[in-house]
């Protein structure tokens, strides 16, 4: 495996010959951080062969997105020490281009930060999605409730709390069971190790409101709609200034980890035109460019309930709607750098997208192991599953490498999970 040379100082960067071909191109190249998983890879494999420079920035030198024969590689240990030097990191690089390249920031408070300082980020880079004002209201999940809620788009029922005695004057309109989220993510997450969390009575429920209240975190009660990861369908789209579509995607999960509020590990395409205008339409309400990801779920009679919407790329939906016809990431570059895209959506369907290792160990012993049996499906059955298979989110034929720094990262990931779960501990 190739050796990564890490860059400790921002200053040494424009000389270093084994980035000219970066910085020194006349076609807008593409930055791409981070690039330790699944989105940031995604990414790349959706721009892969297109003429295009792609310079994949990481802090960890264990980021499997290095290792592409796609990308030129850049190593910085210190970039994430702290906010500041994050910035200054990402306009040194910047600087660096000959030609402004387009910025694709694949994690939420990167990307937010990019947007608030988009005075400074803008003299270098072109932004490939909606400036702030109009990315805010959407990912301030409260915000984009009482939207829906305003325009009579579907949502599950949502009770907005802000204090306990709002809780205690809602009571008799909740119903269980609910779950709480977030307003925003990041913080929730940290906190708790998940995106939301069931309720299935009240006491529960309010003991957990009081914690989140005293801790300063916003959130909101909604309705839980039941059903299986399967219920759980994805709208992925690019759209322009108006929030007109012009490459979109419609799949659904097919495995998730943890089953009820978890990160996809298998997906596929579906053919779906009802899930495509309730789509088309959630982007046209809030009139927003840029690479989507939208989930809903649908019930038992077939409705479509809005779940959260992602200004950004994601880990399965860009890449397997690139396998599928539509490449989102290319009609995002190509409408950044100012040429225009003729409207397309997939033309393949049934085709599915897996996080294979990560897939295999859930389904074999990782369900069992973390309290959900019922998910559990044996090797015989995860090969069942696999069915249809087009591409895994770490190996390709012509890229086999960042498959094999994932695998090891994996494998310590997962057996200190386990030793944490053997002495009491945490099971995220």
């Amino acid at each position: 495996m190739a050796r990564l040379v890490p860059h400790l100082s921002f200053a040494e960067l424009k000389g270093d010959p084994r980035l000219k071909r970066a910085f020194e191109s006349e076609v807008p190249a593409v930055v791409v951080f981070p690039v330790s998983h699944p989105v940031g890879l995604s990414v790349i494999r959706c721009l892969s062969g297109q003429g295009i420079p792609i310079l994949a920035v990481d802090f960890r030198p264990d980021s499997a997105g290095l290792y592409s024969n796609d990308v030129v590689p850049l190593l910085m240990p210190r970039l994430y020490d702290d906010v500041e030097t994050f910035t200054q990191g990402l306009l040194a690089i910047g600087a660096c281009f000959r030609t402004k390249p387009v910025l694709f920031l694949v994690d939420d408070e990167d990307l937010f930060l990019s947007l608030k300082r988009a005075d400074q980020f803008g003299q270098y880079y072109r932004m490939p999605l909606s400036p702030w004002p109009v990315v805010q209201p959407i990912v301030d999940k409260g915000k984009l409730y009482r939207t829906c809620q305003a325009q009579n788009f579907p949502i599950p029922k949502t009770w907005f709390i802000s204090s306990e005695t709002d809780l205690e004057t809602q009571r008799a309109q909740v119903t269980f069971p609910c779950i709480v989220k977030p307003t925003f993510s990041t913080q929730f997450r940290k906190r708790f190790g998940v995106k939301a969390v069931r309720f299935d009575g009240f006491e529960p429920l309010k003991e957990f409101v009081a914690l989140l209240l005293k801790e300063g975190i916003d959130f909101v009660v909604q309705e839980f709609i039941a059903g299986p990861a399967g219920c759980l369908y994805t709208y992925a789209a690019y759209s322009d200034d108006g929030g007109n579509v012009v490459a979109e995607f419609t799949g659904r999960k097919l495995h998730q980890f943890p089953p009820d509020f978890g990160t996809c590990r298998l997906g596929e395409s579906v053919h779906d035109p009802g899930l495509e205008r309730v789509g088309r339409r959630l982007l046209a309400m809030l009139r927003y460019r840029g690479i989507s990801l939208t989930e809903f779920k649908r019930d038992p009679q077939g409705n479509y309930f809005l779940i959260e919407l992602n200004p950004r790329p994601g880990d399965w939906p860009e890449h397997l709607s690139w396998l599928c016809g539509a490449n989102l990431v290319l009609a995002a570059y190509r409408e950044t750098i100012g040429e225009k895209v003729p409207p397309h959506r997939i033309t393949r369907f049934g085709v599915k997208w897996a996080n294979l290792w990560e897939d295999l160990y859930y389904c074999v012993r990782g369900y069992k192991l973390h309290g959900y049996p019922e998910e559990h499906r044996g090797l015989f059955g995860w090969l069942r599953d696999l069915k249809g298979l087009g591409t895994d989110a770490f190996f390709a034929w012509h890229d086999p490498l960042p498959a094999w720094v994932r695998f090891k990262g994996m494998v310590r990931d997962f057996a200190a999970r386990e030793r944490a779960l053997r002495s009491g501990g945490s099971q995220a």
